[in-house]
């Protein structure tokens, strides 16, 4: 797409705010599922009907969390569905605004905070509803009225993500005994950037990210201005900056103007005084916590993030670890600590945390997989690997099996479930069968994670968590029998195993992750002392082999037995957690005896939810691309809360013609329908040509579209397919002059099948293309009613995706071929002509086109706050088509008609290159991507210009994220 001016740009930024941020499909539930409601005077809890008794527990979560919240914020109005999915193995949360709603995935992480987890999840999302619902107000709420619920959404752009999410993260730990903002490890990043560097990145790098380092995310900095400007300024200056951009949304920046006001600090000073602040007392803390360095085992990084996880003996000094960085997807390798050297061995799937376990040459771990049709289910199933062969092997399916641990001898999994109905279980399996051998309830259905199995394989050891928090039990796998090792409060734990009846552990009491030993007479001594944070211990011999923390992630180190320290206990007298310096809340009262009465939710009387509308028509496919392109009249936007009917209404008064528009999408059943209809334009009337009178009468414009597809989605590793068969009709009524027998014909008919095939491989962070992957589109149309005037039109597009001669380099061979049988009237290519061709149809095109991609420069560099700079990228192609039969079209009258007519077979050339620059305006939280493309062809001595355009738009939304 060509971008025309700045305000062009500003004008898309904003709107895509509303279309795209809040218009926000998370996808859908599967069909067969009962659906339960629970409704309290805030909030209509809805949940599957297998959820149980766990749906009545989260209404009663949901209304302690609001009663504690509702004492911080402005006085607000509100009354919000509530959509719980648990039939996903994920964590998380979101409140989008357009329909409002929040929607829940309740299945607890396997590294969690000790917080009950329904506690967790409704502090940190209500805090997002009264953000939302304090918007409300002024100009805001006047403009709701002709406008609806996007409104807030579109205010809510002029946030900063940090201050949204931050301030979250705040209330979550500051109306618990625990949150992320306790975590050592949620501010371990920051932290080491601070110590190491001597100071934080600056701030359009921590607000807008980079290809060059890593940047902690804008939960955790915004967590720390959140919490520094609540202890030195108090958190009224943040309800103040919430008035003021709900009041007046239209002047610059009405977040710097309220803090100027109250506090005379902008956003970036306040962050600058923030970090200034934490810098010196990290610092400070790290030389009197008195902590080590240890000697690196692996190899070296030379200044690239790369961060070693789970590290597990294999053979000698050959260890398996996980290994991520900016430039590779997770990988496998084995690394020789003697001589400091790895080497790639494997590539695994989608699966967080990052935890192995190994034995007997075996390796397990828990992959997750995606349901074929339905967003909201997904699976996690166990796969191994043999380490000789480096074969993979998936041993369970459809499964919800959170963590995993191969026995000592190689023959037994010990899993972790979590069931639908929220029932947690210790599952052992056959290794080679993967069958069930015995499965356990967990002690007073505690949330189990980490199991890792005693080196005599007679006692597993997990973490716990429960609403007391976190702590360490054992199963005895022969009499069968639950041991509590450590009592659940709200110290974090890590991971945990059994040596000789000793308990190695991982625990935040002091402030840092490291590593303790607590023998069987319950002494407990300190195995490490790291700066940031020490986990995954793996003991070897007598020495512990683990991962030590630093700025530039995490590295293998050990340390010796021998060397152990005093226990030693947090203390808060000089404690680097900014929230321990805040005065803790005021005891809320909270009625604990309500009764909650679930009832069905008949989702056919909740077909449509008209949550937006605007005083004039907009079709959001074609305004994305020019934000300008609004007629009078009115659009109403209709999306149901389970996100199974999509809607848009409109009507439009232009060219004095009244024109209507509805389009409709029935996500809910397992194939996908779309219905659009479109009518009162115009009357298309096509002669090519200037010579033909109009037909005496023409009806008004119709266009009526109906399309039946299937989206599946598979996962097979570390490829990911996505299939989508589909058919669709559309029915015009155009004029279209046929030349050889002087008349008009009126209304076509086209019927299309298409087949879209891709398969990817995982992508870096840092890869411009796909790593690997391979794509088909195969569409074929034809007018039933019509074929001897429009024939019908087979097209094929394939391509395919190569790594580059250079880390994140990427080379795409295409090849695209159309064929139309000549009728009486010719159609419009669908495949493309060489880039710099213009205005051509051919009967018959085949294009073979190859692309080369590569990064020149991460320059992280900023223009105030109004650009920001991530990456200048550099392309070159070569593209080579041939078509027989060929029509040059001129521009006439408004319109193109045929120049003239070659029948015989040409060929096109062009060459050229691409470069580009990836960039953020105004901190607005979309990468866009523009430069310029020089196109040399076939016959021309100078290149065709054009001017690219690209907005990266995944979908806003605010809540939770995976730690």
């Amino acid at each position: 797409m060509k971008f025309r001016s700045l305000q062009h740009i500003i004008v898309l930024l904003l709107f895509s705010a509303v279309c795209s941020a809040q218009f926000y499909d998370t996808g859908q539930d599967p069909a067969s599922l009962k659906w339960m409601q629970i409704k309290t005077k805030r909030f209509a809890i809805i949940y599957p009907e297998n959820y149980g008794r766990a749906g009545v527990d989260f209404a009663r979560s949901i209304d302690k969390s609001y009663a504690k919240i509702t004492t911080v914020y402005p006085e607000t109005k509100f009354h919000i569905p509530v959509v719980i999915h648990n039939h996903t193995t994920q964590s998380n949360g979101y409140v989008a605004w357009a329909p409002r709603r929040m929607e829940i995935y309740p299945t607890p992480e396997q590294n969690s905070i000790p917080q009950d987890p329904n506690d967790q999840l409704t502090l940190h999302e209500i805090s997002h509803v009264f953000q939302m619902a304090s918007l409300n107000r002024g100009l805001t709420r006047i403009l709701s009225i002709p406008l609806g619920e996007q409104v807030s959404g579109l205010v809510s752009a002029l946030l900063p993500l940090w201050y949204l999410e931050g301030e979250a993260v705040y209330n979550e730990s500051f109306f618990s005994e625990s949150g992320r903002g306790r975590s050592p490890d949620f501010q371990k990043g920051l932290k080491a950037i601070a110590v190491e560097r001597g100071k934080m990145f600056k701030y359009d790098k921590i607000v807008n990210g980079s290809f060059r380092n890593f940047v902690p995310d804008h939960y955790r900095s915004g967590f720390q201005i959140l919490a520094w400007s609540n202890i030195k300024y108090g958190r009224q200056i943040w309800n103040d900056a919430l008035t003021e951009t709900g009041k007046i949304p239209i002047i610059a920046d009405p977040v710097n103007i309220s803090l100027l006001h109250d506090i005379n600090r902008t956003k970036k000073g306040l962050f600058r005084e923030t970090f200034d602040t934490l810098t010196k007392i990290w610092i400070k803390t790290n030389l009197l916590n008195g902590s080590r360095s240890y000697e690196i085992v692996s190899p070296p990084k030379n200044g690239s993030f790369i961060n070693y996880y789970s590290p597990v003996q294999i053979e000698g000094d050959d260890f398996l670890a996980i290994k991520t960085s900016l430039y590779n997807p997770p990988e496998f390798v084995l690394i020789n600590i003697s001589s400091k050297t790895e080497k790639r061995i494997q590539m695994p799937g989608l699966f967080y945390p990052y935890y192995i376990s190994s034995a007997k040459n075996l390796v397990v771990w828990v992959e997750n997989q995606p349901d074929p049709r339905w967003n909201n289910r997904n699976y996690s199933v166990i796969k191994s690997m043999d380490t000789r062969t480096r074969s993979i092997r998936q041993i369970t399916w459809k499964t919800r099996y959170m963590s995993a641990s191969v026995s000592p001898d190689g023959k037994l999994v010990a899993a972790t479930e979590n069931t639908a109905d929220n029932r947690n279980n210790l599952v052992l399996l056959d290794i080679n069968t993967g069958k069930i051998i015995k499965s356990v309830p967990s002690l007073d259905n505690m949330y189990l994670e980490r199991p890792q199995w005693s080196h005599d394989g007679t006692k597993i050891t997990f973490i716990t968590l429960g609403a007391r928090g976190e702590g360490i039990l054992s199963f005895k796998t022969t009499d069968q029998t639950w041991e509590i090792l450590i009592n659940p409060g709200r110290i974090d734990y890590q991971s945990s195993f059994l040596r000789d009846d000793s308990l190695f552990f991982v625990s935040s009491v002091s402030g840092t992750e490291n590593i303790y030993l607590m023998t069987p007479d319950k002494k407990v001594r300190m195995i490490t002392s790291s700066k940031f944070g020490a986990t995954d211990p793996y003991l070897e011999g007598g020495r512990i082999i683990f991962t030590d923390y630093s700025s530039l992630g995490n590295n293998i180190s050990y340390t010796d037995l021998s060397d152990l320290q005093p226990y030693k206990e947090y203390n808060n007298s000089f404690s680097d957690f900014l929230i321990d310096r805040v005065e803790p809340p005021e005891a809320v009262k909270y009625d604990s005896t309500s009764q909650y009465s679930p009832e069905p939710y008949r989702k056919w009387l909740h077909l449509f939810r008209f949550h937006s509308w605007m005083p004039f028509y907009a079709d959001l496919s074609v305004i994305q691309s020019d934000p300008l392109a609004i007629q009078p009249g009115f659009t109403i936007f209709s999306q149901n809360t389970l996100s199974t009917v999509i809607s848009t209404f409109g009507y439009e008064y232009s060219n004095r013609r009244h024109k209507f528009h509805s389009q409709v999408t029935l996500k809910g059943w397992y194939p996908v329908l779309e219905s659009r209809f479109d009518y009162g334009e115009l009357p298309a009337i096509i002669k090519l040509g200037s010579q033909v009178s109009d037909p005496p009468s023409a009806n008004a414009g119709l266009t009526f579209t109906n399309r039946l597809s299937l989206p599946l989605t598979f996962s097979s590793g570390k490829y990911h397919q996505l299939l989508i068969p589909s058919v669709s009709t559309t029915y015009n009524n155009k004029y279209i002059f046929l030349r050889e027998d002087s008349v008009y014909d009126y209304g076509q008919t086209q019927v299309s099948g298409r087949i879209y095939f891709s398969n990817f491989h995982t992508s870096a962070y840092r890869d411009i293309y796909p790593r690997w992957a391979q794509l088909i589109d195969i569409n074929y149309s034809f007018y039933p009613f019509d074929s001897k005037i429009y024939g019908s039109i087979t097209s094929l597009r394939f391509a395919l995706y190569f790594p580059g001669f250079f880390r994140n380099n990427g080379i795409r061979i295409r090849y695209e071929n159309d064929i139309k049988p000549t009728q009486k009237l010719i159609l419009y290519n669908r495949i493309n002509f060489p880039r710099g061709y213009k205005n051509i149809i051919s009967d018959e095109l085949s294009l073979v086109s190859g692309d080369y991609v590569l990064p020149l420069m991460y320059p992280d560099f900023n223009i105030s706050s109004f650009i920001y700079f991530t990456r200048i990228r550099g392309g070159f192609f070569l593209d080579y088509a041939n078509g027989n039969g060929n029509y040059y079209l001129k521009p006439e009258n408004g319109g193109l008609v045929v120049d003239y007519y070659n029948n015989f077979r040409e060929s096109f050339i062009s060459y050229g290159g691409e470069l580009l620059a990836d960039f953020y305006v105004f901190r607005f939280p979309y990468m866009v991507s523009a430069g310029l493309q020089s196109a040399w062809i076939k016959g021309e001595k100078t290149p065709v210009l054009e001017l690219l355009f690209n907005l990266d738009i995944s979908g806003f939304n605010i809540g939770k994220s995976r730690l």
